[in-house]
């Protein structure tokens, strides 16, 4: 017996039933897969909205792209969990218009303080090795 562990062919059809999409992709790599679990979920209450989470879905790609950081799944998987991590927690709970208006405003406001976490970690992340040329 060689040392190398065994390959299960298990491994798309796990994937699939994760992410219950007909393609076979990673969900922790997935872009659409992790907006859908990071930027909101349902409560009893109504629906929960993390505005870091959002903020950080919508402008840290521009930010990688930016500062010349390596954005192959892996290293984009890693600085979104990263920045995720460093982002300050901002949920809102949504019961009706007024609480859109808020977290929009929360939104707003929030915005440069968001982009001030990414540009940091960006700029940390461009001094590691590039796994592909994008």
């Amino acid at each position: 017996m060689s040392g190398k562990p065994s390959k299960s062919n298990k491994t798309d059809a796990v994937m699939r039933l994760l992410t219950g999409k007909k393609t076979a992709a990673n969900p922790i790599l997935d872009s659409d897969f992790k907006v859908e679990k990071i930027t909101s979920r349902k409560t009893p209450d109504g629906t929960e909205i993390d505005i870091a989470g959002e903020l950080v879905t919508e402008y840290l790609p521009q930010v990688l792209e930016r500062f010349h950081c390596c954005r192959c799944p892996v290293c984009y998987a890693e600085a979104m969990t990263d920045a995720l991590a460093k982002a300050p927690v901002m949920t809102i709970r949504i019961n009706g218009k007024d609480d859109l208006k808020r977290a929009e405003n929360l939104k707003n406001k929030s915005r440069r303080e968001i982009l001030t976490v990414l540009i940091r970690l960006a700029i940390k992340r461009r001094r590691l090795k590039k796994h592909q040329k994008v």
